[in-house]
C-alpha cells in the first residue's frame, strides 16, 4: 500500500522550516563565516565560562567570540560574534537577558534571547563585570579600576590601582564591595560608593589568579600562582585558613551555591573540592591537563571545569562522575594537510594534538591516539600516504642533544621516543608505527607517489628514506648544513627536493641517494615545495615574498614571481588552472593563481584575492590536490575552509 502525508502535517513541517531560527537551520561550522568560506574548523580557545543565571545556558568566551551551549545537553545554541577579534571574558545581567562581553578596551551587550549585538561601548578597558544588580560595569587597565553605567557606558567613578598590574575583579554579593587582585600576591578590597580602599589582604606571595565569594560574603577565596588557596574573613580582613595541597598555580576557585563547597583548578592537573567551613580536602579529580577554570552551575548539582587543551567537562557535583565532555575548542593551529580524495582535514595544535575532520563539513571526526602521544608535544608537519589509510607525523618536541656524540644523541633520542615519526591508521584513529633514528626535532615528512617510502627532514641537518614495510631506514641524505623544514617527491618519485632553514633547496636521486644539484636564491627559509605535473618544473615559496620556478633537469632558475604582500606559506600546482600560491600578512590571506603558462614563457595571466577573517595571526596554509578548498590556520585554534573556484571566480585580474 502506498504511504500517504496528511495535508496539515505537510504544511506544519513546511513552516517549521520556514521559521526554524537560525541558530538550528544551519550547522555551527557555517555560523559567522567571512565571505568566501565555506566552513570554520574548530571553535577557537576558551578564554572564560559562565553560566545564566535560570542555567539553562552555559557561554564559552573564547577567541573568535562566544559561544552559547545547552547547560544539559551542551547543544551548540549560537555563536555572538562581531568583528574579527574574540572575547576575554564575560558577564550575564542578572535577569539573563542581557550577556556582556569584553576585549582589550571594547565591551559589547548581546540580547541573550535574539542573539543580537545591542551596543558597543568603546575604550573602557578590559576584564569587564557587571555588577549584581545589573546598573553598574566594572573593568580595568594598566590606569586603574573604572565603574561605568551598564545602560550608557558613561563612567561613574575612577579607583586607583596599586603599583602592580590587575589579574582579577570581583563584586560581592550586594555590589557595595569590589574586590581586586594584583601581580605581587596583594588583594584590595574597595568601597563601590566612595571608591576608596577599605582592606588590603597581603599573604599570597605571587601572583592571584582567581577570587570568589562565598553566598552569604563572609569569605573570600583567592588561588594563587604561589600553589596554594587562602580564605580571608571579609568583615576583619583576617585569613581563616591555607590550603596547600596544590603542587602548581591554583587558576580558579568557585564556591558552590550552599557555600559548602570549595571547588579549585590548578597547573598540576587536578581539580579539588574542599569542605568550605573546615578546610579538609573532600575529593580529587585528576586530568590529563591544567585546570583554567572551575565554575558550579546555578542549581550546585554540576561542576564545569575547562582545561589547557581547551576541553570542557560537566561533573555531578556530589558524586565526583563525569557527565559529559565538550571538545572542539583549541589553540594555535601549527598546521594543516588534505588527505589525497580531498575528503579529510587533518590539524596540528600546540595543545599537543592531531585531529582529523570532514573537510566538506568541518565536523570532528576523531582526535589521533597511542601509548606515546602524551609526551611527544606538539608535532611540525603530518603527511598523508597516498591511498589515504596512514598518517605520518613529525614530532616537534625541542630535545637539546647538541651536546652528546652522534651515537649517543641518537640513543637517547631513540629511548625518550620524543624525537620520532608517528604512523596512525586514518578509519581508526591508533598508533601504527614509530621510526626513530633522527637526532633533533623532525620539521618536516612526506610520502613517496607509490606509498612504500617516507622521507623525513630533521633540524639534524638530514634528510632521511625510510621502508614503510620495514619500518627501517632505507638511507640517510647528508648535505644540509641547516634544518630541513620541506620536503617534496616528483610525480614519478625519481627526484626528491628538500628546502632548508637558509633558503637552499637539493634535488636527490631516491633510488640512489645521490645529490642532483643545490637551487639557491632564496633569502630565508623554504616553507613549501611543489613539482609540476610533468616533473619538470620544482616551484618554491618562503618569507621573502618571492616564488620560484625551477628546471628540474638543470637545477636552472628559470623565473621568479612576486606576491601581493607578505610572505608565502604555500605553493600548489593546481591540475588544470596552473600554479595556485597563498601569502599571508597578519590575520589574512592573500590567494595568487597564475594561469596560461607554457614551460618558461611569461605567464600572461594571474588572479589575486585577499581573505579576511582570521581574528589573530596565520599560522598555516595548504590547498587540497584537486584546488577545490583552502585550509587557513591560525592562531585563535581555528581553521577555516575556502571555496576556492567562487573566490578565484570574483577575484581581480592583474596582467
Amino acid at each position: 500500500m502506498k504511504p500517504t502525508s496528511s495535508p496539515i502535517l505537510l504544511v506544519l513541517l513546511i513552516l517549521s522550516t520556514l521559521y526554524l531560527p537560525n541558530s538550528f537551520a544551519q550547522d555551527y561550522t557555517q555560523w559567522g563565516l567571512p565571505e568566501g568560506a565555506k566552513a570554520r574548523i574548530g571553535k577557537g580557545s576558551i578564554n572564560d565560562i559562565q553560566y545564566s543565571p535560570d542555567g539553562t545556558i552555559l557561554a564559552v568566551a573564547g577567541s573568535v567570540g562566544i559561544w552559547l551551549y545547552n547547560a544539559e545537553t551542551l547543544q551548540e545554541l549560537a555563536l555572538l560574534r562581531k568583528g574579527e577579534h574574540g572575547v576575554r571574558n564575560i558577564s550575564f545581567s542578572p535577569d539573563g537577558t542581557t550577556l556582556v562581553s569584553g576585549y582589550i578596551d571594547d565591551v559589547m551587550l548581546w540580547d541573550v534571547a535574539t542573539r543580537e549585538h545591542k551596543r558597543t561601548f568603546e575604550r573602557m578597558g578590559s576584564s569587564i563585570l557587571l555588577s549584581p544588580d545589573g546598573t553598574t560595569l566594572a573593568s580595568e587597565d594598566y590606569k586603574g579600576i573604572y565603574l561605568s553605567d551598564a545602560k550608557t557606558g558613561a563612567r561613574k567613578k575612577t579607583i586607583a590601582k596599586h603599583s602592580w598590574y590587575i589579574s582579577n575583579i570581583l563584586f560581592n554579593a550586594d555590589g557595595q564591595t569590589l574586590v581586586s587582585a594584583y601581580g605581587n600576591g596583594v588583594i584590595v578590597l574597595s568601597d563601590v560608593e566612595t571608591g576608596k580602599s577599605q582592606k588590603t589582604l597581603a599573604r599570597h606571595t605571587k601572583d592571584v589568579y582567581s577570587l570568589s565569594f562565598s553566598p552569604d560574603g563572609k569569605t573570600l577565596a583567592s588561588g594563587s600562582r604561589d600553589h596554594t588557596v587562602r580564605l580571608w574573613d571579609v568583615e576583619t580582613g583576617k585569613l581563616q585558613k591555607t590550603l596547600t595541597e596544590h603542587t602548581d598555580k591554583v587558576y580558579s576557585v568557585s564556591f558552590s551555591p550552599d557555600g559548602k563547597t570549595l571547588a579549585t583548578g590548578s597547573e598540576d592537573k587536578t581539580i579539588r573540592l574542599w569542605d568550605a567551613n573546615t578546610g579538609k580536602l573532600a575529593q580529587t579529580f585528576r586530568q590529563a591537563d591544567q585546570i583554567n577554570h572551575v565554575l558550579f552551575s546555578p542549581d550546585g548539582k554540576t561542576l564545569t571545569s575547562a582545561s589547557s587543551h581547551h576541553t570542557i567537562r560537566l561533573w555531578d557535583a556530589e558524586t565526583g562522575t563525569l557527565r559529559k565532555t565538550l571538545t572542539g575548542h583549541g589553540i594555535w593551529i601549527v598546521g594543516t594537510s588534505f588527505s589525497p580524495d580531498g575528503k579529510t582535514l587533518a590539524t596540528m595544535s600546540r595543545d599537543e594534538t592531531i585531529r582529523l575532520w570532514d573537510a566538506n563539513t568541518g565536523q570532528h571526526k576523531m582526535d589521533l591516539k597511542g601509548k606515546h602521544v602524551e609526551n611527544i608535544g606538539y608535532f611540525e608537519s603530518v603527511s598523508f600516504s597516498p591511498d589515504g589509510r596512514t598518517l605520518a607525523a613529525a614530532s616537534g618536541k625541542k630535545t637539546d642533544l647538541s651536546g652528546f656524540s652522534e651515537y649517543t644523541a641518537r640513543t637517547i633520542a631513540n629511548k625518550s621516543g620524543d624525537i620520532a615519526i608517528y604512523l596512525w591508521a586514518t578509519d581508526t584513529g591508533k598508533e601504527e608505527k614509530i621510526l626513530t633514528g633522527h637526532t633533533a626535532s623532525v620539521e618536516s615528512v612526506s610520502f613517496s607517489p607509490d606509498g612504500k617510502t617516507l622521507a623525513s627532514g630533521s633540524a639534524d641537518k638530514t634528510v632521511r628514506l625510510w621502508n614503510i614495510a620495514t619500518q627501517k631506514e632505507k638511507k640517510i641524505l647528508t648535505g644540509h648544513t641547516e634544518s630541513v623544514t620541506s620536503l617534496s617527491f616528483s610525480p614519478a618519485g625519481a627526484i626528491l627536493a628538500s628546502g632548508e632553514l637558509n633558503g637552499n633547496i637539493r634535488l636527490w636521486d631516491v633510488n640512489t641517494g645521490g645529490h642532483k644539484s643545490t637551487l639557491t636564491g632564496h633569502a630565508a627559509e623554504i616553507r613549501s615545495l611543489s613539482f609540476s605535473p610533468d616533473g619538470e618544473i620544482l616551484a618554491s615559496t618562503g618569507p621573502d615574498g618571492t616564488l620560484r620556478l625551477w628546471d628540474t633537469n638543470t637545477g636552472e632558475h628559470k623565473k621568479t614571481l612576486v606576491g601581493y604582500k607578505g610572505s608565502f606559506w604555500h605553493v600548489l600546482f593546481s591540475p588544470n588552472d596552473g600554479i595556485l600560491a597563498t601569502q599571508s600578512g597578519s590575520s589574512e590571506v592573500s590567494i595568487s593563481l597564475w594561469r596560461d603558462f607554457h614551460l618558461w614563457d611569461i605567464i600572461k595571466d594571474r588572479k589575486q584575492k585577499t581573505l579576511e577573517g582570521h581574528t589573530r595571526g596565520i599560522t598555516s596554509v595548504s590547498s587540497s590536490a584537486d584546488g577545490q578548498t583552502l585550509a587557513s590556520g591560525n592562531e585563535d585554534g581555528t581553521v577555516l575552509l575556502w571555496d576556492l573556484p567562487a573566490i578565484l571566480n570574483t577575484a581581480n585580474k592583474t596582467k
